[in-house]
């Protein structure tokens, strides 16, 4: 949910809101979605380098041919750059937890790519290509890595929606990446209640309950 920054009504701000989808525009999404697994699964069996451009990328795919309030909300985050003025001062609120404040986006946009391309570098380090983790410690290390990547995307929320279906594209990009199958739908949201709790719990950093879950529905997801 869009906020107005303190002190300002709505009116007298650039930001317009983007809440929910358009209507009718489900089908487009879902198909969109399925476009965008095919890359997904080459761009990490391939190991392109984790960036944000990636991230920006793939929200572009999901919303392909989807009207938006301002078409640059696909793909822009938010508070990133003058030329797209609707973004600057976007604040998020998800249920009582608020995203990341606009102002701060751009640093902690930085430091998350910082932190995945470390851990890639040293678990790429670790896990040949095409072969998945070879030891309970290495599965363990992708399962936190992918719940971590998801949950900082959450906490940050730096796109004005669709934040997270982009969560969900890290946390494949990593397990297709080790190895490992595709196990959270981007679309439609997993409907297991321990999501949207442990979602809750990653907007205020605590990602533990991620981390819990994500090793439930990757054993889920390999079950014979």
């Amino acid at each position: 949910m869009w906020l107005a920054p303190s002190g300002l009504s709505a009116d007298a701000l650039m930001p317009i809101p983007w809440d929910d989808d358009a209507p009718g525009s489900l089908a487009t999404i879902g198909t969109n979605v399925r476009a965008l697994g095919q890359d997904l699964l080459a761009q990490a069996r391939g190991r392109a380098n984790p960036s944000l451009a990636l991230a920006q990328e793939w929200h572009r795919s999901i919303y392909r041919g989807v009207p938006l309030p301002v078409p640059y909300y696909a793909g822009e985050f938010r508070n990133s750059d003058p030329r797209f003025p609707h973004l600057i001062g976007y604040n998020v609120k998800v249920g009582s937890r608020s995203a990341v404040g606009s102002s701060n986006v751009p640093a902690q946009l930085a430091a998350f790519e910082q932190a995945v391309r470390t851990v890639s570098a040293r678990l790429d380090g670790a896990i040949a290509p095409g072969s998945p983790p070879a030891s309970g410690p290495e599965l363990a290390a992708v399962i936190e890595f992918a719940a971590l990547a998801h949950g900082e995307w959450v906490r940050i929320h730096p796109f004005a929606n669709g934040n997270g279906r982009t969560a969900r594209c890290w946390a494949n990009f990593v397990a297709l990446r080790y190895g490992l199958p595709a196990f959270v739908t981007i679309k439609p949201r997993p409907a297991d209640l321990m999501y949207a709790q442990a979602a809750h719990s990653s907007m205020a950093g605590d990602h533990a309950l991620t981390v819990r879950l994500f090793a439930g529905m990757l054993q889920l997801a390999v079950r014979p």
